[in-house]
This record gives structure tokens, C-alpha cells and sequence, in this order.
């Protein structure tokens, strides 16, 4: 037998599955309508029920006017004869239509979890794209402050690491808005942070700088796909803490003797 999902237009999480018997009793205890969206196996995409011909006259079948007696007598009937189980199964599927029992719970556990690693996510990328920032930049500070100064800022586009820099800037502003567009970006940028970063610290004999940037590029990355709060926080946490080690490393003059051979001569000063 076919099982169903229903679900209404203002809420987003499936509750099910059902058979068509259960989709009848939930329509008797008035916790569906005819415009509660299901999604059968037959479907792919969520319908109102009423048109779906089939699963309507299922669930909403047409029935005929009933004498006063005969009403009575069916009533005195189910008062006296109704069995319990018939009671706890209606409550397990009031249960599910809530998405209350052991198999629907983790779905709802699922959309929390995703929704808070969403709600996380961009302002904290962006707090390690500023750090990677100000890695890239710090070196070249007097480099970009001669450029500006004598009126010369076209020069800098012969540093292609002051580029990505600002690049990163740009990704940093675009984060702090939301912008989650730019998540296919930031994979790209991640993977470049971990090619450029080992061979660097390869280059200059310095482990901290190839562990900083592994870091920060497996945690960018990871951070821009995950769906998982717990996997989210942990790249987050290798992304930001990554970059902050190549900012000190930065700061303290740690890659003298790899950043300057980083230049083409592109527009002549």
C-alpha cells in the first residue's frame, strides 16, 4: 500500500508516512483538510489533496444523509464498543502528524540543527576571510601605503596576494550581508589557501605555516557545505583559527623571504 506525507503550506516539515485508512481517520479527527498538501509515491511534488481524484474520494468520500436514528444508534454504539487500541492508534497519528514519534522527531531534530548552522555561518566565514585578509595584506602594507601615496595605485595589481586580499575583503562585506551566493567562491578560495599555503611553508621550511593554511582551506570549505551543526562549528573553528595563526604569522614578519618573490611585472611604476 502506497504511504503518504502530508504537510500544510506554512509549515515546512513532512509529518507521515501514512496509508490511505490512516489519512481517512486523521480527516475524521479533523487534523487534515482537503487543501493539506501530500506527496505520494506516485507524485513528485506536493499537491493539495483535493486534487488528487483518487486519495479525495479516499479521504474525503462523499456520504449519503443519515436518519436521525440511525445516527443515534451508530453513536450509542461507539460509546459503548469502541476498543482502546482504537484509541491509541489515533494517538499515535496525532503523535506523528506532529511529527512527535520516534520516526518523524529526527526530521524536525534536523531542520533545527540545519537552521541554526545556517544562522551561524556567514558572519563567522566572514570573520575568517577578514583574518585572511589582513594575512595577505599586513606584508604588503608599505608596498600599498607608496602606492597610494604617490599616486601609483595601479601598481598594485603587479602583487597578484595583495589581489586576493582585497578579494577577500570583498568576500567579507558580502558574508556580514548574507550573501550566501558567493559559498562556490569561497570553496575555490579555500582550495588555494591549502595548495598555496603547503607550498609556502614547504619554500620557507615552516610547518606552522603548511598546518595554519590546511586549516583554514579545509575549514573554509567544509564550513560552505556543511548541513550538520556540529561539523559546521568544528570548520568554522579550523577556518578562523587557521587564518588568525597566518594573521600572527603575519604580523611577526614570518613570511619575509616568500612574499617578495610573489611579483610580476605587469604595469610599470
Amino acid at each position: 500500500m502506497a504511504d503518504y506525507y502530508t504537510r500544510t503550506s506554512d509549515y515546512e516539515n513532512s509529518r507521515g508516512p501514512f496509508d490511505a485508512e490512516q489519512l481517512l481517520s486523521l480527516a475524521e479527527a479533523g487534523q487534515i483538510t482537503e487543501n493539506t498538501l501530500h506527496y505520494g509515491e506516485d507524485k513528485e511534488e506536493w499537491v493539495p489533496i483535493a486534487l488528487n481524484e483518487k486519495i479525495n474520494a479516499l479521504v474525503f468520500p462523499e456520504r449519503e444523509p443519515l436518519s436521525l436514528k440511525s445516527v443515534e444508534k451508530k453513536e450509542a454504539h461507539a460509546a459503548n464498543d469502541t476498543p482502546k487500541k482504537e484509541g491509541l492508534k489515533m494517538h499515535n497519528m496525532l503523535a506523528a502528524a506532529s511529527c512527535e514519534t520516534d520516526e518523524t522527531s529526527h526530521i524536525k531534530k534536523q531542520d533545527v540543527n540545519f537552521e541554526k548552522a545556517a544562522s551561524l555561518s556567514p558572519n563567522s566565514i566572514g570573520i575568517a576571510m577578514l583574518l585572511s585578509a589582513l594575512a595577505l595584506l599586513t606584508p604588503h602594507s608599505q608596498i600599498i601605503s607608496h602606492a597610494i601615496s604617490a599616486g601609483q595605485v595601479a601598481t598594485i595589481i603587479n602583487y597578484p596576494l595583495v589581489l586576493i586580499g582585497l578579494f577577500d575583503f570583498v568576500m567579507t562585506a558580502l558574508l556580514l550581508l548574507a550573501m550566501t551566493e558567493v559559498y562556490p567562491l569561497l570553496r575555490a578560495r579555500a582550495m588555494l589557501t591549502l595548495g598555496f599555503g603547503l607550498y609556502l611553508g614547504w619554500s620557507l621550511e615552516d610547518p606552522l605555516i603548511s598546518l595554519a593554511s590546511a586549516m583554514a582551506g579545509i575549514g573554509i570549505f567544509y564550513a560552505t557545505i556543511s548541513r550538520n551543526y556540529w561539523l559546521m562549528t568544528t570548520a568554522l573553528a579550523l577556518a578562523i583559527g587557521g587564518n588568525a595563526i597566518l594573521s600572527y604569522l603575519a604580523l611577526i614578519d614570518r613570511f619575509s623571504g616568500g612574499f617578495e618573490k610573489i611579483y610580476f611585472q605587469i604595469i610599470s611604476a
